[in-house]
Formats: C-alpha cells, sequence, structure tokens
C-alpha cells in the first residue's frame, strides 16, 4: 500500500480546502480507480508544514507558481526514484482550471503508472503511453466526488484490449478506443518517427500548450537518457 504525503507549500489552497480534496482523492481511488485498474490501496495522509514525510512515501505537493511556462501540473520520480506530484494551484487559478481537477489528474496517473514507464501495444503493434488522464484531460470531463472536482481518466477499454462494457472512460465522454477528446492529448510510439504526440480538436476555450519540461509527455519525446529527475524538496522559486 504506498503511503502518500499531501504536503501544502501554496500560500492559495488553506488548511479546510486541503482536507476536503484529499477526502475526495481517497474516495476516487478506493471507489473509481482501484476497481477498473487494479492499483493497490492508498493512505494520503496531510504532512504539516513542520514535519517530514516519512521516508518511502509518494509525493503530491501543493505549490503556488509554475517556474516554466505552460507547466500548471506534472508527475515526476524524485531523486531517490519514488513517485512526486507537483501542482502549482495559484498558475492554475490564474487560468480559471480546477486545483482539485489538477490534482487528482496527477494523483491517477501515478497511481496507475508510477513509474513513468507504462505502455500499451494496439492491433497495429503501435505503443500508447499509459497517461489514464491526458486524453480526457480538462475542467470540462470532470466529474464530482463529495462535492470536490476531480479528474476523468480512461479505462483498459481505451487502449483496445480489455472489455469493460464498452466504458471507454469512467464519466463515457469517450466514444471509442484510443478517441482523444478537445483539449486533450495522448502519446503514441512509432518505429519510424518515435514518440508522437496526438491532440484532441481544439475548441475556443481550449488551447493546445506544448509539453512541460520533465512531464511524462515530454519526458518520452525526450528520451530516458536525456531525463533529469524532480527535486525532493521544493524549491522556493517553484513557491512563486
Amino acid at each position: 500500500m504506498p503511503e502518500i504525503a499531501v504536503i501544502n507549500r501554496s500560500t492559495v489552497v488553506t488548511t479546510r480546502a486541503l482536507a476536503t480534496m484529499v477526502r475526495a482523492f481517497e474516495k476516487q481511488w478506493a471507489r473509481d480507480l482501484l476497481p477498473i485498474w487494479g492499483v493497490d490501496e492508498a493512505d494520503l495522509t496531510i504532512v504539516p508544514a513542520n514535519r517530514v514525510p516519512r521516508r518511502g512515501a509518494w509525493w503530491l505537493v501543493f505549490l503556488d507558481d509554475t517556474h516554466q511556462a505552460h507547466k500548471l501540473a506534472y508527475h515526476d520520480l524524485t531523486s531517490d526514484g519514488l513517485p512526486i506530484s507537483k501542482v502549482f494551484a495559484r498558475t492554475l487559478l490564474r487560468r480559471n482550471a480546477s486545483v482539485s481537477v489538477g490534482a487528482s489528474h496527477e494523483l491517477c496517473e501515478m497511481a496507475v503508472d508510477p513509474w513513468l514507464s507504462g505502455a500499451y501495444q494496439d492491433d497495429n503493434e503501435v505503443f500508447w503511453a499509459g497517461e489514464v488522464c491526458d486524453p480526457v484531460q480538462g475542467d470540462r470531463h470532470a466529474y464530482e466526488v463529495s462535492g470536490t472536482a476531480v479528474a476523468d481518466f480512461v479505462t483498459p477499454e481505451w487502449f483496445g484490449h480489455v472489455h469493460r462494457g464498452g466504458r471507454v472512460d469512467f464519466k463515457r465522454h469517450a466514444k471509442k478506443p484510443f478517441q482523444v477528446l478537445p483539449g486533450g492529448y495522448a502519446q503514441k510510439y512509432e518505429t519510424r518517427r518515435g514518440w508522437v504526440q496526438i491532440h484532441g480538436a481544439v475548441t475556443a476555450n481550449a488551447k493546445r500548450t506544448p509539453p512541460a519540461s520533465g512531464s511524462r509527455r515530454e519526458r518520452r519525446a525526450r528520451g530516458s537518457a536525456l531525463w533529469e529527475r524532480s527535486d525532493p524538496i521544493p524549491e522556493s522559486r517553484s513557491q512563486g
């Protein structure tokens, strides 16, 4: 059972809001994600500012401002090789995006593919990156758990192999395997071209953004030989 240390270094996320989000995340993980993806049960623990997370814990960190353009949240590995998700709360709010949806997105992907290495092969022998929220990402596709907005996620059906009664994503927004919804994206690996990013249709309210440095999609496009691990302790410049 992974222990996930929830760390608040943001000035815009209150203690009450954090506790509300964590309860919703725990429920989404146990009720929705676990039965479909078979992930382990998890223990999400809010770590007070004056304490250090337990050794071996995964991290979910809330910060204020992104220090690189277009980076709203991402999932990476610490210098110890453990999963970490960073959520830039003030940047999300400035872009009229939901902090809870952004955090839930990273948490779900960290649950299904904690080591950034999962991929699924289709009938044409093309590998698709195992990022379960990207194809249906965004507030428009989110749903509520106990009154808190959380991210939608695709099921194994999206990858075209496991049949679960036609449910391609949890909220049934997508209609067929490998469908990328407006504002979403996916990555596939082709022998001749390497990792290729596929975008859903972009509407007037959804802008296409380049991959964030250190994010899954950017790391895959860059190649593992050039990966850089995330810092285990948030730096002051990341906090705004």
